[in-house]
């Protein structure tokens, strides 16, 4: 395909589409020392590094991912939304069978 042939891409127009990221802390202190880095190169305060992100002792975990990952502008595209939330995992526990049949449970964790 060549991209001259593409006149208009009119059907996206207007079109909402998500994309997810899921991760999984291992080193709150490196996270939040990549977050800090980046926030000072950014031209931040280190007083306005640590109102944001918390202290590297006590990271606000959250605020120092979004730090990292907040998207930069898509061409042709306007950002509806932007959040960090811990993510909640579902565990499923099996109960004892009842007429030969198992039973699941979805609980929160």
């Amino acid at each position: 395909m060549n991209l001259r042939d593409i006149g208009h891409v009119s059907e996206t127009a207007g079109k909402t589409f998500t994309v997810t990221l899921t991760l999984n802390v291992e080193d709150a202190q490196a996270l939040w020392s990549a977050a800090a880095d980046k926030a000072l190169q950014a031209g931040m305060a280190l007083s306005d590094v640590l109102d944001t992100i918390g202290p590297r002792e006590d990271p606000s975990v959250s605020d120092c991912i979004a730090m990292l990952t907040a998207p930069n502008a898509v061409a042709g595209c306007a950002l509806d939304d932007f959040t960090v939330q811990v993510a909640t995992s579902a565990e499923l526990i099996q109960l004892p069978r009842d007429a030969g049949r198992p039973v699941l449970l979805s609980v929160a964790s």
